[in-house]
């Protein structure tokens, strides 16, 4: 039962670090198709906040990561609990 949880939460914390990681180059692009489409580069915003969110994002990947793989652990070490603890439940 562990191993299964175990197994189920590193995929689900994988799938949303590399969801979340391919969708921090979209406000990038977004950014060079806001400045290519101007009739004149020189004027206007760079758009700079928007490689800030793009950097946020892949920081909040790496930080679904390592909430992931710390939750396998706790998973892993509370193993023998997890039975009583679903035992519980209503159902």
């Amino acid at each position: 039962m562990v191993f299964l949880v175990s197994q189920l939460l590193f995929a689900l914390f994988g799938l949303f670090g590399l969801m979340t990681w391919a969708c921090s180059d979209m406000p990038l692009a977004v950014r060079e198709i806001a400045i290519n489409t101007r009739r004149n580069a020189e004027h206007g915003s760079s758009y700079a906040m928007m490689r800030v969110l793009s950097i946020c994002l892949k920081i909040l990947a790496v930080m679904l990561w390592i909430i992931g793989i710390a939750t396998i652990v706790a998973v892993s070490v509370t193993g023998s609990a997890i039975p009583e603890l679903l035992s519980g439940l209503p159902l």
